[in-house]
């Protein structure tokens, strides 16, 4: 058993020997292959380095020839570096991708530009034109000439008779007077006649204050009749928005008996918003439409503007007078109003569609079309919009062609650091840059 396993030893030895050298030898060749992959992918970086000094080498020196000898050597690096950086920002686009995309630009240029105010305005009764027709005596209402909201009436039509005995009465001393007037003009004794006259005024001066009419006096000192009912009559022409008595009813002294309104002019009350309210002036045309007659223009003015703002909507009352041609506006309608308020005293101011502006929260931003499909982002300040354009406050001159449709695909690109070679990363047919 011992002379076996000797034998097996000595057999085992080469083996092993084999092994190791062979794992020796696969592993420095490993090590040789990748040594030599590292010293070309350096001899790859070298050249390149080079290549790009080279270049920029270049740059620097037709750049430097293009600048004055005025220049300072410092300046002409300061102002080489602000070149190159607003190059990286351009965004270039190659024909197909601009005209796929749908990119517009406009020209800057100075404008006359008008603020418009667009809201939401509610008719309503003229306050001015609006009279209450009360009773001037008590008594009974016996007659009424107008038994219905709603009806048109003239200025001087009746409205109701009224039975009073005490207008009874008070036609009855001044008929006393006017006898006793003639007795004492015949007798000739002055101090009389003066009392009797003094008594004649009073009785007139009396039916006048309860609204008997100088005519309708005339007429019962004409035919010495005393009227057992006294005519009320419309104040001014209108129509009735109120009738508070029914014929048989008794009322007293200057209870109220109807209301006429004036609808030949009547207001429109909007409310404008605390941020437009700088602009907004009595005096100023407001352009109104009604949706029930679209096809008529209605034309009004700003005649009051409440000196309270309301917290709950953060808006102002504006009143607009508005003529009312046929009584076409009825009070409670809802109108739109737009009143539009020029800008800069009418004077041109230079100006921008107010498509091309991207306000990003922290800046405002347009692209500006540097050559063609070449587009520049430029930082602006602008003021408020007026209609379709905003004026330019700063970053912009006239002449200069702003992007105003699709600036949103080339500000992504702009975002992403894609130019030319790979605009829009291949979303557009034919836009693939390979």
């Amino acid at each position: 058993m011992k002379k076996k396993v000797g034998i097996n030893k000595k057999k085992r030895s080469p083996r092993i020997l084999k092994v190791l050298i062979l794992c020796f030898f696969t592993l420095g060749g490993i090590f040789f292959l990748r040594t030599w992959q590292l010293f070309d992918v350096g001899q790859a970086v070298n050249k390149v380095g080079k290549a790009e000094n080279a270049e920029s080498h270049v740059e620097t020196r037709d750049h430097e020839t293009s600048v004055g000898d005025s220049h300072s050597e410092h300046g002409k690096s300061r102002g080489h570096e602000k070149e190159k950086a607003i190059s990286d920002e351009a965004v270039r686009l190659t024909p197909e991708m601009v005209r796929l995309s749908g990119i517009k630009t406009e020209p800057v240029r100075y404008r006359r530009l008008a603020k418009e105010i667009q809201t939401v305005g509610e008719i309503t009764y003229d306050e001015r034109r609006v009279k209450v027709v009360s009773a001037w005596i008590g008594g009974r209402i016996d007659k009424l000439f107008v038994d219905f909201t709603g009806v048109d009436v003239k200025k001087g039509d009746p409205l109701a008779e009224i039975y009073s005995p005490e207008l009874v009465s008070t036609q009855q001393e001044y008929l006393l007077a006017l006898e006793t007037m003639g007795k004492m003009w015949i007798l000739g004794n002055e101090e009389a006649k003066r009392s009797a006259r003094d008594l004649l005024d009073a009785t007139r001066q009396r039916l006048l204050l309860w609204g008997i009419s100088e005519e309708q006096i005339d007429r019962i000192k004409r035919t010495r009749e005393v009227n057992t009912h006294m005519t009320v009559d419309a104040p001014i022409g209108g129509t009735v928005i109120h009738k508070r008595v029914r014929e048989g009813q008794y009322v007293k002294t200057g209870e109220p008996l109807y209301t006429i309104a004036d609808l030949s002019v009547v207001w429109a009350m909007a409310d404008i918003y605390e941020y437009e309210m700088a602009r907004v002036k009595t005096g100023q045309t407001v352009s109104i439409t009604s949706v029930t007659y679209p096809e008529v223009p209605f034309t009004g003015t700003v005649s009051f503007i409440d000196p309270f703002l309301d917290r709950k909507t953060r808006t102002v009352k504006v009143r607009m007078d508005v003529p009312n041609p046929g009584l076409a506006l009825k009070p409670g309608m809802f109108v739109e109003t737009r009143l539009k308020i020029p800008l800069h005293d009418q004077k041109p101011v230079l100006s921008i569609p107010h498509t091309a502006v991207l306000d990003t929260g922290v800046r405002k931003l347009v692209y500006v079309e540097r050559d063609k499909g070449e587009y520049v982002p430029v930082e602006v300040r602008v003021g408020p919009r007026a209609g379709n354009y905003v004026p330019v406050v700063s970053g912009l001159r006239k002449g200069q062609r702003v992007v105003v449709s699709a600036n949103y695909l080339i500000d992504s690109q702009s975002t992403l650091g894609v130019g030319a070679s790979g605009g829009f990363g291949g979303s557009l047919p034919g836009g693939h840059g390979h």
